[in-house]
């Protein structure tokens, strides 16, 4: 019998896009308006740059500096996102296969980031622990009947095995942000560590999820404390699944410290043979004479190496929706650069990498706007952490467009993105919450904010779509200004489309056209 695991997370808020009949009024320009905001705004030496476009008639409302090249941050994932919903086709799955192949078990990436991660696990219904994942799995192996296997091998060749791109921030690079992009991905690529105090001035402890022997933890230049407060972290050292604890522990921690893993296709083949030994599953030769037993066998595949299929007993499948939605309302890096390697992967046919996924945006960018704005668009990975991403305000902005117009993908793309209290927008427009509805992906990397999206109004499903771009921002004081004059354009947005509805339709010129 074969498993079939469905994660499914439900998206309950669904919007109409492009469908609006009336056109804009302009009792007072937004432009004027938006001029203003951005005159008074006292951003020191940022460089602002936005565009503002009607999706019904396609009218420029609003522009500034909206041809210009800005770094975009996590912008950079509506262009991902956005393209993957249209490679990839919004009825597209990821799919992680178990299967039996003569006395081997080989593991199939598919490259889905939400594979035993424990954020997606506990909204389903009922809720799902990584702990019961594993198990679940390593039961449909001894329910097909197997009692030993010479080897477990892991198939990651859907991706490459350039697992960190050469621009992130290098010290960044164990921090969850900053996760290994591989072909099989599990529980996000990153080990959550929850230590533990032991006797004053002692060593503390640590419980790990997932829950494994295999990893490595020193922690002898941390402390037990009875006064104070928890100042404890970890670092992995480099090209190791070996973990240093730093910092004083004072009470059990009950939200997790993360830090990354590295060669996660063959830390999950390890970390499911021990699963499988618990479930009494003999890998290898077994115990040697005098004590102790070999090493489990577990590899991943040669880069060219046949694999004959064999019979599949689970398969664990994520809508690209759900993916989707997690990427954008979360801001997660992991979810976007697998996206990119992914439509890499299915229109090249070969490995995905950021090589192959930057062609494949550069060519949806051609289909969807032409190749100016793909030719001004510099794509070096999904997510925006790089800083050598550049995207111009307008082309933003007309991506958006063309994603809400569009009947098939529209929909599922707009409810992806948060709306003003949750997500990476929790805190904001909290001040002056706008009254038609605002979907919008904020960005932020150093010296850089970013906000764009749509506001709605539901009523009569007018839409109008933004981008504001902001790079060289200063810290302190100016960086709040900047997120204020984000804030302030949107609300401008707002008054705008409530000035439509006032007007009577004979009264709502049609303005310039882009």
């Amino acid at each position: 019998m074969q498993t079939v695991l469905r994660f499914r997370v439900l998206s309950v808020l669904s919007i109409a896009l492009a469908s609006g009949l009336l056109l804009p009024a302009w009792a007072q320009p937004l432009q004027g308006e938006i001029d203003r905001l951005c005159g008074s705004a006292k951003t020191g030496k940022a460089k602002i740059g936005l565009s503002v476009i009607d999706v019904k008639t396609g009218e420029l409302l609003a522009a500034r500096r909206d041809e210009e090249a800005f770094i975009p941050a996590s912008n950079q994932k509506l262009l991902t996102t956005g393209a993957a919903l249209w490679v990839l086709k919004s009825s597209f799955e990821f799919q992680t296969e178990f299967r039996l192949d003569n006395d081997k078990l080989v593991i199939v990436g598919s490259g889905d980031p939400a594979f035993g991660d424990p954020e997606v696990l506990q909204q389903m219904t009922p809720k799902v622990t990584v702990t019961e994942l594993l198990s679940t799995l390593a039961k449909s192996v001894t329910h097909a009947g197997v009692k030993q296997l010479s080897e477990v091998v892991v198939d990651d060749r859907v991706f490459d095995r350039e697992f960190v791109h050469p621009t992130w921030p290098v010290e960044q690079l164990d921090k969850w942000y900053c996760a290994e992009v591989s072909g099989l991905i599990f529980h996000a690529n990153v080990l959550d560590v929850y230590p533990r105090p032991g006797a004053a001035g002692q060593r503390p402890g640590a419980i790990f999820d997932p829950k494994t022997e295999i990893v490595e933890l020193d922690t002898s230049r941390a402390r037990t404390v009875v006064n104070g407060n928890n100042t404890v972290w970890l670092r992995r050292e480099p090209k190791s699944n070996r973990f240093q604890m730093l910092g004083d522990v004072r009470n059990a921690v009950t939200k997790p410290v993360q830090v990354t893993l590295t060669d996660n296709p063959l830390f999950f083949g390890q970390l499911f043979a021990e699963r499988l030994e618990a479930e009494g599953v003999q890998i290898g030769g077994g115990p040697v004479p005098g004590g102790g037993r070999e090493q489990v066998p577990v590899r991943v595949v040669e880069p060219s190496e046949p694999m004959s299929g064999g019979r599949t007993l689970a398969i664990v499948k994520t809508p690209l929706k759900d993916v989707v939605r997690r990427c954008n309302v979360e801001s997660h890096n992991l979810y976007a650069e697998a996206l990119l390697k992914r439509i890499g992967r299915d229109v090249t046919g070969q490995s995905g990498s950021w090589d192959n996924g930057a062609s494949v945006m550069r060519m949806t960018l051609t289909e969807r706007l032409g190749p100016d704005s793909a030719k001004s668009t510099i794509i070096r990975d999904g997510s925006g952490m790089s800083r050598e991403n550049r995207v111009a305000p307008s082309t933003m902005a007309r991506w958006l467009v063309e994603l809400s117009k569009d009947e098939s993908v529209g929909r599922m793309f707009a409810d992806s993105l948060p709306k003003p209290g949750e997500g990476t927008l929790e805190k904001r427009f909290r001040a002056n919450p706008p009254r038609h509805l605002v979907r919008a992906k904020s960005g932020y990397i150093r010296n850089v904010r970013a906000l764009s999206g749509y506001v709605i109004d539901e009523k009569d499903n007018h839409v109008v779509a933004f981008s504001i771009l902001a790079n060289d921002v200063p810290g302190g004081e100016e960086d709040s200004v900047v997120l204020q004059l984000h804030e302030q354009i949107v609300n401008a947005i707002d008054r705008y489309l409530s000035r439509d509805d006032e007007k009577p339709i004979d009264e709502r010129p049609s303005k310039r056209r882009r």
